[in-house]
């Protein structure tokens, strides 16, 4: 603080009429200040302004833990956001580890965030599908679901 008073003090003296951090301009002249929102701040004021994640699945077809009748058709899963096409893979594997899908896996042209591969009529049994992708952000991301195929 007495930094701050002595640097006014000096500008007064050099005939400026700034003064450091307005510590010298009385209360009545300082701007108001209005407070808007919320009391308390939210955890949303401290995300930064640009948010980088990575890609999140936000739904599968069939379900995660789901169960997919045997003429399913396809895979499909929706990702958060778009993916790039570069590193795109989605694979059906059956229980006794044998790749059941056509291995024709594509990012939807109408939607850059649906992927899906064709799959024959499955048997009855547990799948599980192994994907990956490369998020807007570029980061390689991948993981595994598992559904069921009841008669």
């Amino acid at each position: 603080m007495a930094a701050a008073t002595s640097a006014g003090a000096a500008a007064r003296e050099a005939g400026s009429d700034i003064s450091p951090l307005g510590r010298d301009q009385p209360i009545s002249s300082a701007p108001a200040i209005v407070l808007t929102g919320p009391a308390r701040p939210s955890r949303e004021s401290w995300r930064p302004a640009i948010i980088l994640a990575h890609a999140i699945i936000v739904r599968t077809s069939p379900a995660q833990g789901g169960v997919g009748p045997e003429d399913i058709g396809k895979v499909e899963v929706w990702y958060d956001a778009g993916i790039r096409d570069a590193f795109a893979a989605l694979a059906v594997v059956s229980a006794a580890g044998e790749r059941v899908d056509k291995r024709d896996a594509a990012i939807d042209s109408a939607d850059p965030s649906h992927v899906s591969v064709s799959v024959n009529r499955l048997t009855p049994g547990k799948y599980t599908v192994r994907y990956r992708a490369l998020s807007a952000d570029g980061h390689l991301v991948s993981g595994a679901w598992e559904f069921e195929v009841r008669p």
